[in-house]
């Protein structure tokens, strides 16, 4: 009996039950969300009576907002190839080469001197495509002489005009579909370094002026430097609001702010020509100066990918100079590793040099010689 039910049943599942399909790849979807990039600026316009004759344009220092660089284009007489010279033009410029274009909102006001952030005047707002082949759009009209004279906007013979940026991008999601057990609200990924990118670029809220010699100014946020560097949170609680720092070159502060606000090197560091091994070594003695480990050690860790043999002594003196025990370590492994490429790079300039300023690491050297035998 027990065998005919088995025979049976084994019949009936065989013919009369579904068979199972082979399992399918999962599906997958894509979504987006968009991301909202905003900033502004001001540009200060100092001994604005002097222009009164001229025919010349006013350039802003350029500014970032959604990843891309922009300034602001001033004609204290107008744009003489569009209006008669009875108004005051200003136009955003797009400095960053884009052929697919972008599309920004963007407006412009005027701001008392003595209170920029209150008591917007003429403000305006539009919307257009910015690209490289037509990269400016603003106000050619954007107030007239008689206007401005009257607004009280003219302190001290400074002028204050406003831009605003605004850039709304889309970001699309690869992921599996959705099933009955899935979430359907979709989380996107961080982007908290753009959003701080923007508000470098913007210097919206900054709060601190740091100077770097006598000519050359940074508008930061105290928390940010503070949040990597001990030595910069110090200076905060101090709550002074000017820095000046002497013995740096400010193409370095900028590298440096880049990634204070980016957890990140700018893309040309990432190259190994001379400049950027260069600026390497130099933004290596800042993160030393100011305690910024990480920053550090990516410095190190650049240095430690395009050693060479002609350049192997000045690289180990390098990191004997400034205590980077990590290159130190890769430097002689790298020498020690062949033997022929020790012997060359013992003959030449870099490693006399070498043996004469720091004749400890040529012990060093010899040790990890005697290690490999």
């Amino acid at each position: 009996m027990f065998a005919y039910l088995s025979t049976l049943f084994d019949f009936y599942s065989r013919n009369f039950l579904p068979t199972p399909s082979p399992p399918m790849a999962p599906a997958t979807k894509t979504s987006s969300y968009n991301v909202v990039h905003a900033g502004e600026h001001l540009f200060k316009v100092v001994g604005h009576s002097l222009f009164k004759d001229s025919d010349g344009r006013l350039t802003s220092e350029p500014f970032s907002v959604g990843g891309y660089d922009w300034a602001l284009v001033y004609f204290p007489n107008g744009d003489t190839r569009i209006v008669d010279g009875q108004f005051r033009s200003i136009f955003l410029k797009l400095l960053s080469a884009s052929e697919d274009g972008v599309t920004a909102s963007y407006g412009f006001s005027l701001q008392d001197p003595a209170s920029p952030t209150t008591g917007e005047k003429y403000k305006c707002k539009t919307s257009t495509k910015f690209s490289s082949s037509n990269s400016g759009f603003g106000g050619p009209k954007f107030v007239s002489k008689s206007d401005l004279a009257a607004s009280g906007c003219l302190n001290d013979d400074c002028l204050v005009i406003k831009g605003t940026v605004e850039i709304v991008t889309t970001k699309l999601i690869q992921g599996r579909a959705h099933d009955d057990n899935d979430n359907c609200v979709v989380v996107p990924p961080s982007d908290v370094s753009e959003h701080l990118q923007d508000l470098l670029g913007s210097n919206l809220k900054a709060d601190m002026t740091v100077k770097i010699g006598w000519f050359k100014r940074f508008q930061v946020h105290g928390c940010v430097l503070a949040a990597h560097s001990p030595v910069f949170g110090a200076l905060v609680e101090t709550k002074q609001k000017n820095i000046r720092i002497e013995d740096m070159d400010a193409k370095v502060f900028e590298i440096l702010l880049h990634y204070l606000y980016n957890d990140s090197l700018p893309d040309f560091m990432k190259e190994t020509t001379e400049y950027a091994i260069n600026m390497t070594q130099h933004l290596l003695t800042v993160a030393n100066r100011y305690a910024i480990e990480r920053l550090n050690l990516m410095c190190q860790s650049k240095l430690s990918k395009v050693i060479d043999v002609n350049t192997m002594g000045a690289t180990l003196a390098f990191a004997e100079e400034h205590s980077c025990q990590q290159l130190k370590a890769c430097c002689l492994e790298y020498m020690v590793r062949d033997g022929d490429r020790l012997q060359a790079i013992m003959r030449t300039e870099g490693f006399r040099q070498l043996k004469q300023n720091y004749p400890h690491v040529v012990s060093n050297i010899l040790d990890k010689v005697i290690d490999k035998l």
